[in-house]
């Protein structure tokens, strides 16, 4: 799910709705506009609607089910993953470590911050992120001085949500 967070949130998830939903929705509005005919078979045999219906199911179904399935090639072959992870932030940086690993990274290392749902996103590129998963801080007072260290570290660069 935090892979999936950090793909939405990327331009090419953006461009790719912009052009395979956006655009096929511009175009059936502007033949309606036009009183042309939407049913009429056009690119691919499909009526213009259908086109819409298309991208949609291609960002909704595939787009997910590709990259589900790239995470599950990825957790088959990897040890580290489903071992306990501990994570801690600190006034100086971040760390996280397993049994087979020990990451540290001071916060120079990460451009942005981001909170979702489920997760804490520290991004080290546009692409990648270090996820930390919410459900795994043990109580509302340690989720609130940790985004109050996100905040003093990277201001408006950290877009995170309010207290509960």
């Amino acid at each position: 799910m935090a892979s999936r967070a950090i793909v939405n949130r990327t331009w090419g998830t953006i461009l790719g709705w912009a052009f395979f939903v956006g655009v096929p929705i511009l175009t059936v509005v502007a033949m309606l506009y036009s009183g042309r005919d939407v049913r009429v078979p056009g690119l691919f045999g499909l009526p213009a609607w259908g086109l819409v219906l298309l991208g949609i199911a291609f960002m909704t179904v595939l787009m997910p089910l590709t990259h589900m399935l790239n995470i599950w090639s990825y957790r088959r072959r990897n040890r580290a993953v489903g071992n306990c992870q501990t994570y801690t932030i600190t006034p100086e940086g971040y760390s996280v470590s397993g049994s087979f690993f020990n990451t540290n990274l001071k916060w120079d290392a990460f451009l942005k911050v981001r909170e979702t749902k489920r997760f804490i996103l520290l991004y080290v590129s546009s692409r990648w992120a270090h996820f930390i998963p919410k459900s795994g801080i043990a109580n509302s007072e340690d989720l609130s001085t940790i985004r109050s260290i996100l905040r003093d570290r990277f201001g408006s660069k950290a877009k995170l949500r309010c207290e509960p």
